[in-house]
Parts: C-alpha cells; structure tokens; sequence
C-alpha cells in the first residue's frame, strides 16, 4: 500500500430489524419480512424479499398490508436488535480499535494499518469481517471501501444487497462522478429537486456547475457540498467508547388520527418523562431536546433547542419541549405520531444553580417519582408539570396568529 493514502470501510447491515427476525426464525428465511408495530404504525424494516413488492421503511403499514398481504409482519423487538448490533461491532472491534457506530445497524472502521497488523491487505481484511457477520450472525451486511467516510458511504450504497465494493482512490471519481446527485450523504429530496431543477443530475454535473450558482442554492453549506462530492473529505474515523450511547429517544403512534391537542402533549410529555427518567437511571444528562410530529398525510415537522447546560430533570426538559410542541405542532392538521429526542448526553447533574435553589428539590423529586414507577407501573404516578396551561381555541385562528398556551409548572 502506499503511503499517506486512508483505507475506511463503512458498513451496513441490510434490512437490518427484518435479518435479525429471519436469523432469529430460521423459518422466515426466503419469506417478505415486515417489521413494524400495529396497524396504524409506519415500516421499520423490510426483507428484500418484502421490498420486490414496493415496500420500504416509513411506509403505512396498512399500505405495506396491501402491496405485500402474504408477507409476515413482526413487532420490533428492540433488545433482540440491540443484541445483534453490539455484537456486530464487536466483530468489528476485533480487526481494529478505530471504529465508529453511527447507528444502529451501520458504521465505519479505519483500517489503513491492516498491512502492519493483520499482514494483509485492506480489502482483504474488509472481506473478512464481511464474512464473519455473516457467519456469526447470520445476517447480510454491505460494505464500502475507500479513501475517504463519504466515498466508503457511497459504495456500500452500490455494493447493496450484501456486497463489497473497493473504490481505489485514484480512480473513485470515475464512478463516483456518474451517481446521482442524490446519492451524496446529506442530499435529501429536497435539495434532490433543487438541483434537478436546475438540470443537475449527476455528481460530476454538480462539480461541473458554477460555484455562483451553488452558493446561491446552499449558501454556506455549498463549499462543504462540493468539497464531499469531489472526494476531499478530510473526516476522519471517531472512535466510540463501547456501548456509548448518543442519545435517548421514543416515538408513539397515536390510536386514531386527531387534532385534540392536549391529548397530544399528555402523550408527549409522557414520552419525555420515561427518556428523562432513563436519563438519570444511567447517570446521563441531556443538553438538546428534539420534538418531532408527523400529520395524518404523513408528513413531518421537527424542532430542536440546545441549552445552555445539560439537565437530567422532568421540569427543565418538559418546559423546553412545551415550547417546542407550541412552535412546532399545526392547529388545523390532525396528528398521527409524535416523537421526543434527549442528546447531546454527557455525566450526571451535580452543579447548583445559585438562581435556582429548588433544582435540587425538583431532582430528588424526580428520583422519589422513578422508584414509584418503577415498582407500580408508569400511571401510578401523575406528576403536574406535565400537565398543559389552559389551552384555548379559536377556529378563526390561522397559523400565524393562533394563541398558544402558557405551560405551568408545579
């Protein structure tokens, strides 16, 4: 190998909750998978036997019911999955300390001193640990090879379904340059669209295209997308402590459609206690706090806040995602599923705010609220503070000038 030249395998599992289900239940081997909670729930996971009638992730249930009713659909089992994935890394792990999970069921390993430590090459020791997951887990898993994360990334979306693909250095942008715009990490559909609009449609149309015309579609983020597309991404492989958690977060679809909003935050505020109270169980505090909701057309709305300090108490965080539900949620749109995301995660709480002499109190509270819990079930336990203000309602009320409530806190 020559010198000075980075050796990165991204890897990912394929349909990764529905292999784990096959390799669990070997007789659902060859049969669609479809992994997902209820029948107003979304897809997790699809085998690719279930993806050759149209299905994939985030699609209905009911829709996947209809393109696939022979298919089997399972309901997730997050500790099966969780199992599977620590013990993917570790395979990893086993080749090389640098590897970074960047989710669940996807991430990077640098293995440019594979030659010095393995005595052989990169690409040999990347169909090595292919071959292991596969053997060990019984699960199909992609993997990309190449000098930089983003083109790793790019060629295992190419070497799917189960496959490997090297892009040698000195020669990825002959391929690279022939994708789609769309296959950039971080191009979404929308800024998919933008570029089409403007008749670009390829990687190489896009470093082709005048840089003025680019800065003025993504302003500041421009230079960052041309420096990923011509292959100068200079990131290197982050190391993650084992079973370092990134963040702690809880969706629920809701039983029926509605536009009862303070049903809504219950189930919200609900959701963020549980994250909260796994929080403290595992001595983490959080610094952002992500409100997600998706509308009965399916579509989607989000918001986050980074505070100034983390905080690991019902109180603060409950006060910041009240203010984040009044930003975020639509009046006129009825409500299909919500979401609350704790990250940003670092130790536990121990500093006192000299402005705020009853944090403490709230804390101790907060753990007394837990152990209740925790022996008798969630509901044993109401706690105020998640309770809305009075809401109130006027249909002349556009989204502009709609009133919002005033949160209140015990």
């Amino acid at each position: 190998m020559k010198t000075g030249i980075r050796y990165i395998l991204h890897v990912d599992a394929d349909a990764f909750f529905a292999s784990v289900e096959q390799a669990i239940h070997p007789e659902l081997k060859g049969l669609p998978v479809i992994v997902g909670g209820g029948d107003r729930g979304v897809v997790s996971a699809a085998s690719y036997e279930a993806r050759r009638f149209g299905v994939h992730s985030a699609m209905p249930i009911a829709q996947a019911q209809k393109l696939c009713p022979h298919a089997v659909f399972r309901d997730p089992d997050f500790h099966a999955y969780t199992d599977f994935s620590r013990r993917m890394f570790d395979i990893m792990r086993n080749f090389s300390p640098a590897v970074e999970v960047t989710s669940v069921d996807e991430g990077y390993i640098d293995l440019t001193g594979t030659l010095k430590l393995h005595k052989a090459p990169a690409w040999e020791i990347a169909h090595r640990i292919l071959s292991e997951i596969r053997a060990d887990l019984d699960i199909n898993a992609s993997g990309g090879l190449a000098g930089t994360r983003t083109g790793a990334k790019m060629a295992t979306g190419l070497a799917k379904p189960n496959g490997l693909l090297y892009l040698e250095p000195a020669r990825s942008s002959q391929i690279l340059n022939g994708l789609p715009v769309g296959s950039i990490p971080g191009i979404g559909k929308k800024s998919e669209g933008i570029l089409k609009r403007h008749r670009i449609l390829t990687i190489g149309d896009l470093l082709a295209a005048p840089k003025p015309l680019i800065k003025r579609l993504f302003g500041r983020w421009s230079d960052r997308l041309l420096e990923i597309a011509s292959g100068n991404d200079s990131r290197v492989v982050t190391p993650d402590s084992r079973g370092e958690r990134k963040s702690y977060s809880k969706d629920r679809t809701l039983e029926q459609d509605t536009g009862d909003l303070a049903y809504v935050w219950s189930v919200t505020a609900g959701l963020a206690e549980k994250l909260a109270a796994r929080l403290r169980r595992d001595g983490k505090s959080a610094r952002t706090i992500t409100f997600k909701v998706r509308y009965a057309d399916f579509t989607e709305k989000g918001r986050s806040v980074s505070l100034k300090t983390s905080t690991d108490t019902n109180r603060e965080i409950l006060a910041v995602l009240f203010k984040l539900f009044n930003e975020t949620v639509l009046r006129r749109k009825k409500i299909r599923q919500v979401g609350v995301k704790l990250s940003g995660l670092g130790g536990p709480v121990f500093q006192t705010d000299l402005f705020d002499p009853v944090r403490p109190i709230y804390r101790d509270r907060d753990r007394t609220v837990d152990k209740i819990r925790k022996r008798f079930g969630f509901q044993a336990v109401r706690v105020s503070s998640s309770a809305p203000g009075n809401w109130r309602f006027d249909e002349r009320d556009d989204e502009a000038t709609k009133r919002r409530p005033t949160p209140k806190h015990c």
